[in-house]
């Protein structure tokens, strides 16, 4: 219904052309945020049951369920007539359904812009993304889901958005490293480390930023406060990540200075319009330089689609129909001429489904690199986290439009590239420097007697 707005970043609440709605007590509204996490998909009633009383639900649990449905119907359409259908929290067997669009809901918008702000900052936009991360962290107005009973399903959801909320500030905060920001993100870091002090990524961030200010005393200070931290609290030394910083700031590591951005140069003439109308296959291939796309999905004629519409502009098209098969086919043109540069891949699939299969794409060392997009019609805000936290780079919801498609491929695609970009210049650097070790090594050798 125009108009109405969900909110889950905080309390539970509905406001509709920005008055608030009163949608009933605490379990009333565990109800609605157990249909919101799930908008657009049909929960059971016996799954909205177990959400509720997950131990022991009472005797008449479902009529219960019914009439929480019945007040919250009255709540978000209150000029329906009586008797009429509603329109949206619908009934669908085995249970209901919220017929509204995602982004209505804010946790479901805040993802979104999650996903956005990571392949912007993947694609080396790093202004782009700390914009859209910055939105994304504004959206919460306290502990989500913070007025409603404390059962296995809420804390879980919950303890999802918290993470996806802190991850989206550290990305945040990575980008505006990028940018230079180094200075005014110090106080910012010191409050993040305080309410979190055994995240090793805001340590590893405050140390880069303390470094960078010119205060490399204090950097090696924080980076000793985290290691008896860890030894005490968890007897557990810091991490890999921490442990290089620590010796790049004490050889004053040239690579942690922060690189002022180098103006582009001059775009060249754009030259006069050909006389020919330029096909839309061909506008797309001048727009997006073309990739090599593996589309995975078990259903044929949604494989044919995609794959046609991903032919369309421009790129070049595999198909897989499972898991399975496309783990044989990414891993034998693995670092190949023949290699992927992007999966686009089903979240819904019998054999091997999407979880699984992007799982084993990140597990795997010769195929983690590869960007993977999800393709699903089921557009949950769980889907989408767990889709996140699994690695994967961006989430497409069915349908979609050709501009859509175009824009998620080509962000994807730039970002592989410029991940691959960056890795051979420091395979190149690497191997200058070892040819420099090489010659001092023999121009030090014992002096001919």
């Amino acid at each position: 219904m125009a108009g109405l707005e969900f909110r889950l970043l905080g309390r539970v609440e509905v406001y509709r052309d920005g008055q608030p709605v009163d949608v009933g007590g605490p379990k009333q509204r565990a109800v609605l945020a157990s249909l919101l996490l799930r908008v657009r998909r049909v929960v059971s009633v016996d799954q909205l049951i177990d959400d509720l009383w997950p131990e022991q639900p009472p005797t008449r649990a479902a009529a219960t369920v019914q009439v929480f449905v019945s007040q919250l119907r009255r709540a978000l359409e209150p000029t329906r007539s009586r008797g009429a259908t509603a329109t949206v929290l619908v009934t669908a067997s085995p249970g209901y359904l919220l017929d509204i669009e995602p982004d209505a809901v804010d946790a479901h918008a805040f993802a979104n812009l999650v996903v956005r702000g990571r392949a912007a900052l993947d694609a080396g936009d790093p202004g782009r993304a700390a914009h859209l991360l910055l939105r994304a962290e504004e959206m919460a107005r306290g502990p989500a889901l913070g007025d409603v009973p404390v059962t296995p399903f809420t804390r879980a959801a919950a303890a999802r958005l918290t993470e996806l909320h802190l991850g989206a500030a550290e990305d945040r905060i990575d980008a505006e490293l990028a940018l230079g920001r180094h200075a005014a993100l110090v106080a910012e870091l010191e409050q993040w480390v305080r309410r979190h002090p055994l995240r090793e990524r805001l340590r590893a961030q405050l140390m880069l930023g303390l470094y960078r200010c010119g205060r490399q005393v204090e950097a090696l200070a924080t980076y000793r406060e985290t290691r008896r931290l860890l030894h005490d609290e968890l007897g557990l030394e810091p991490g890999v990540r921490l442990r290089e910083l620590e010796q790049a700031v004490l050889r004053q590591d040239p690579g942690l200075a922060w690189p002022p951005p180098v103006s582009p140069p001059a775009p060249p003439p754009v030259p006069a319009p050909r006389a020919e109308v330029a096909t839309p296959n061909r506008e797309a291939a001048a727009a997006d330089r073309p990739g090599r796309v593996l589309v995975v999905d078990d259903t044929a004629i949604n494989r044919k689609l995609l794959a046609a519409a991903v032919a369309g502009l421009g790129h070049e098209v595999g198909t897989a129909q499972n898991g399975h098969r496309a783990l044989e086919m990414l891993r034998a043109a693995a670092d190949g001429p023949r290699g992927f540069d992007l999966v686009l891949l089903d979240l819904l699939m019998p054999v091997l489904d999407g979880y699984a299969t992007l799982t084993e794409i990140k597990a795997d060392p010769t195929l983690a690199a590869i960007p993977v997009i999800m393709v699903s019609a089921v557009p949950e805000l769980e889907s989408v986290v767990r889709c996140i936290e699994l690695g994967a780079i961006d989430y497409l919801p069915k349908p979609y439009s050709s501009t859509m498609l175009r824009a998620r491929l080509c962000a994807s695609l730039q970002a592989r590239r410029s991940a691959a970009e960056r890795e051979t210049a420091l395979r190149t650097e690497i191997a200058a420097l070892r040819a420099e070790v090489g010659q001092a090594r023999i121009g030090t050798g014992p002096e001919p007697t």
